[in-house]
């Protein structure tokens, strides 16, 4: 008999989807089994590689269990009264938050008991914040669209709870480029209220922060993966009273990345969880489930079996965030009404003679080699051939990356100085989206003269991306914004301009997406204009249809319904016509 008689231990799974039962020395693993089943109120105790288990959805029912005495750590008692909560509290807070929602701005700005609070924020705000602070809410997913202040939603609704005495700390997880953002909206917002902290720089560095008191600790993704253990134990100490905010929750999508699993350990130690996102589902609806794990600990997908097929997991998706999901949207038509419309032109370029023979080439041996495999060694070869599909989209972009000695100038650039020397004319700052490091280089480079700045992988400092974003906003000489939507998509305010030049793109629909907004948001007073520079007759064509087939599903579901996994035969038809296209069929 162990010392404090219990028959096993119970632990938490890596993968956050079940408890484990460890039998102690001495107990028999059948028994056991039968004992527990025996007393666990239609609990079924589960077996699989000599391991005892119990399903995640089912933990809080393990600690109802009376027939074996069980040793719980920390972590897994707090795993399974989590479970507990949110499943005595779901349906009544999605009750809650649906009435709220109906109720309107009105009676939402009346709960919230503050005029001065009140005032500050816009309809749809006071709607939000009066839905994160129900008092015995777990958290929400709040998916309004980019550009709607999500987060000064979340700093009043942090403040309001913060003076209800139902919250002492909060932690914000965001990307890099996001993490300034944070305090600056604290000060702006909430001036001299709450001391809040970046956990940047060096490990010392960092731990310094977490243990320097600040109310509010903001940090990146990165430092929530490499810091866990010293952020959990930051967390523990404030039991339920302690808040976490995932920012661009997207980047917690999949349960196989280090992050999300980070993340989604540290939520347990939180009393309430908001995840915000404007595109949580921009490439499949799958995407979606993650980030409702992440605050409702499985609840709105238990026991739902995601389909492969895209529009089949389309419905399962959407039915079971209308049945069982807390979460709020918003879009800018509704809530912003009066914001500039905006419109989308498509300009087809002409590929310069020697990059239309690099192209011509590059294809041919595209279909060539699409010809001479099967599915099976399609799908071996993958990787080798989506990366001579993206030489394709490099060569219409800039092919000095792909081929060296390139001296030609091309087509993309010939158009951009007509369009930008009439725009700078004019005075009319613009913003240039490009997808490739040397196609970058060579807008910076060749239009220096109009004071670019840059914002890219390669600009790493936050302080100079901040920079970045003050020059091109304040000073009147900096006329253009060249960036890529992949580093500075999200979060960022560039409305000091109107137009955006879509020079390349990135394939990911999440950078295309939220790179629309940085100029079409609160305090536009004009009519925006994105202008998408395409090479005819390149398969640039096909790939700017699929970006708006993803934009229309995420509008309308916050995900992809209608796009289908890259095969053989969809590539091979792609490269096919677009040879035939150039004139120059195989």
């Amino acid at each position: 008999m162990n010392a404090d008689g219990a028959v096993a231990d119970i632990k938490v799974a890596d993968a956050l989807d079940r408890l484990y039962i460890v039998p102690r020395a001495g107990t028999d693993p059948h028994r056991l089994r039968e004992r527990l089943n025996a007393g666990s109120h239609g609990l079924v105790i589960k077996r699989s590689h000599g391991a005892l288990w119990v399903a995640a959805a089912d933990a809080h029912r393990l600690l109802e269990v009376t027939t074996a005495r069980l040793r719980w750590t920390g972590e897994s008692r707090r795993f399974a009264d989590n479970r507990r909560r949110a499943h005595l509290t779901h349906a009544a807070l999605r009750a809650e938050v649906a009435r709220v929602v109906a109720a309107g701005s009105d009676e939402a700005r009346r709960s919230l008991g503050t005029p001065e609070v009140s005032a500050a924020l816009d309809d749809h705000q006071a709607v939000n914040v009066a839905a994160m602070t129900i008092p015995t809410s777990y958290g929400l997913c709040l998916f309004d669209e980019q550009g709607l202040g999500k987060t000064v939603t979340v700093i009043f609704a942090y403040d309001l709870l913060v003076a209800r005495d139902q919250i002492d700390f909060c932690l914000i997880v965001a990307p890099k480029s996001m993490v300034p953002e944070w305090p600056h909206d604290f000060g702006r917002f909430k001036p001299g209220l709450h001391s809040v902290s970046v956990a940047v720089g060096s490990r010392r560095e960092k731990r310094q922060t977490l243990s320097s008191g600040a109310d509010v600790v903001v940090t990146n993704f990165e430092t929530a993966v490499s810091m866990e253990s010293e952020l959990r134990a930051l967390l523990r100490g404030f039991g339920d009273r302690a808040m976490i905010v995932i920012d661009e929750s997207f980047f917690a999508k999949s349960l196989d990345a280090k992050r999300t699993r980070a993340v989604r350990r540290l939520r347990e130690w939180c009393g309430r969880a908001f995840v915000l996102c404007g595109t949580p589902a921009p490439n499949a609806p799958e995407d979606l489930v993650q980030q409702f794990n992440l605050v409702d600990f499985g609840l709105t997908f238990d026991g739902i079996v995601i389909p492969e097929d895209r529009q089949a997991q389309h419905r399962v998706v959407k039915q079971a965030m209308e049945d069982r999901g807390a979460y709020i949207r918003h879009l800018k038509s509704e809530a912003l009404p009066d914001l500039p419309s905006r419109q989308c032109s498509r300009l087809l370029v002409p590929l310069a003679p020697q990059q239309s023979r690099l192209y011509g080439a590059a294809l041919q041996r595209l279909v060539a080699d699409l010809q001479t495999v099967d599915d099976e060694a399609f799908r071996q070869r993958i990787a080798s051939f989506m990366g001579q599909r993206l030489t394709l989209l490099q060569i219409c972009s800039n092919p000095v990356s792909v081929a060296p000695g390139y001296v030609e100038t091309p087509a993309k650039l010939d158009v951009l100085d007509q369009i930008l020397e009439e725009l700078c004319r004019r005075r009319e700052k613009a913003v240039i989206w490009s997808f490739y490091v040397a196609s970058i280089e060579a807008l910076v480079n060749r239009y220096a003269r109009y004071k670019p700045v840059r914002y890219d992988g390669t600009v790493t400092d936050t302080r100079a991306r901040r920079e970045a974003v003050r020059r091109f906003q304040e000073d009147a000489d900096t006329m253009l914004f060249i960036a890529n939507p992949a580093a500075a998509g999200a979060g960022l305010t560039l409305h000091r301009a109107r137009i955006a030049i879509y020079e390349s793109m990135s394939n990911q629909a999440a950078h295309y997406l939220q790179s629309l907004d940085r100029i079409h948001r609160r305090g536009q007073t004009r009519q925006v204009e994105y202008l998408i520079l395409l090479c005819d007759k390149t398969i640039e064509v096909s790939e700017y249809d699929r970006l708006i087939a993803k934009e229309r599903s995420a509008k309308g579901l916050l995900g992809d319904p209608e796009e289908s996994s890259v095969t053989r035969e969809s590539m091979l038809a792609e490269a096919l016509a677009s040879a035939r296209v150039m004139g120059d069929p195989p």
